[in-house]
């Protein structure tokens, strides 16, 4: 069955909303056509020349990743031998990209999330808040036979989201009135008469960052020539959502221990520790990628042990001075399970979509 990459996509902006990227990422399709007809899913941690070559093998029209291939902007689009040529490769094949980065790094069930589960860590939160929490509240007041199709319009939009729930709405129904002035072209009604019409109250929850996409879909779906809404500001922060990941293990280990399961559990055969291997571990706390940069978020919430994907030397010695152990287990081990988290989520919701996982390499291997 045929799917549109537009389709997939909002699938995924279910499970890492674009809003929940941090302000210097570039997310979500950035290659290719809404609207193409998707038969197979190639899903990968980069964007490179084998990972297209494996696309090309199984003839898949959509790329999922992790990294995004083009993070700023291009002013040229010639041949370099990296990523413009990669893109213009893609385009001359006809296949889509679709990239979540730090979306899926911060989503409530996100890459961190999967990996801290992997890793035995209960009761886990996130570890440090990103810079994208803003959030609004929309109240629009609709008509009663269009009140389902602005709500739909308004959370395919980005609208909805509250920690692990999609689509949040709430609808009271009322009585609206207006008086269409001369020369309006009322949905309702006529010029100069007062109008008084059943209308639903439809509020939910938008992040500042979508607000624009949010607002063009409204009133792209609402029916009234002027349509009356309120933005409200609000001091909430989104739930269970954050860089990184902190949690319990089961029963304490020492850090030799820990560190074993995670060059077991994570394809990272040169794992790097610092600290005491003899030190008792309980609370671990996690972020893939660099995280470097975490380290004192991690010492500050009380972690016996933070586990990143890249530290850097005077992380290291900062760390070790302060009693905090770490684990550098690579960029690529720790965000490699990204790959088999996509997979498995579109596996669960286009059951009848292959979904294929490509064959990467670490290349510091």
């Amino acid at each position: 069955m045929a799917y549109t990459v537009g389709e997939l996509q909002q699938a995924l902006e279910r499970l890492a909303p674009a809003a929940l990227a941090e302000s210097w990422d570039n997310v979500g399709l950035l290659l290719g056509d809404a609207a193409q007809a998707v038969t197979a899913v190639m899903v990968a941690l980069d964007a490179t020349l084998p990972v297209l070559e494996q696309a090309g093998r199984i003839g898949a029209e959509l790329l999922v990743v992790h990294h995004p291939l083009i993070f700023s902007g291009l002013k040229r689009l010639v041949e370099d031998g990296g990523a413009v040529s990669l893109a213009r490769r893609m385009i001359r094949e006809g296949r889509s990209l679709v990239a979540l980065h730090t979306n899926l790094d911060s989503a409530p069930c996100g890459l961190n999330c999967y990996v801290a589960e992997m890793l035995g860590m209960r009761a886990t939160q996130p570890l440090a808040l990103s810079t994208s929490r803003s959030l609004l509240k929309l109240v629009v007041y609709v008509p009663e036979t269009h009140a389902e199709v602005v709500r739909e319009a308004l959370c395919q939009a980005g609208a909805g989201h509250i920690g692990r729930y999609s689509e949040c709405t709430f609808s009271s129904a009322g009585i609206g009135s207006f008086r269409p002035d001369a020369g309006t072209s009322p949905f309702i009604g006529q010029p100069d008469t007062l109008e008084r019409v059943p209308e639903v109250r439809l509020e939910t929850v938008i992040p500042r960052a979508v607000l624009p996409r949010v607002l063009r879909a409204m009133l792209a779906s609402h029916p009234y020539e002027e349509v009356a809404y309120d933005l409200f500001s609000l001091e909430n922060t989104w739930p269970d959502a954050g860089l990184g990941r902190i949690g319990t293990l089961e029963a304490p280990v020492l850090a030799g221990e820990f560190l074993e399961t995670v060059r077991s559990v994570l394809p990272s055969p040169r794992a790097s520790f610092i600290g005491d291997p003899a030190k008792q571990v309980y609370r671990v706390a996690l972020c893939t990628g660099a995280g470097g940069d975490l380290w004192e978020d991690a010492l500050h919430a009380g972690a016996d042990l933070f586990l990143t994907g890249e530290v850097k030397h005077h992380q290291a010695l900062l760390a070790r001075q302060h009693g905090l152990a770490v684990i550098d287990a690579g960029h690529f081990a720790t965000e490699r399970p990204a790959v088999a988290l996509l997979a498995e989520y579109l596996n669960r919701h286009f059951p009848e979509l292959p979904v294929h996982r490509a064959e990467e390499e670490d290349p510091f291997a």
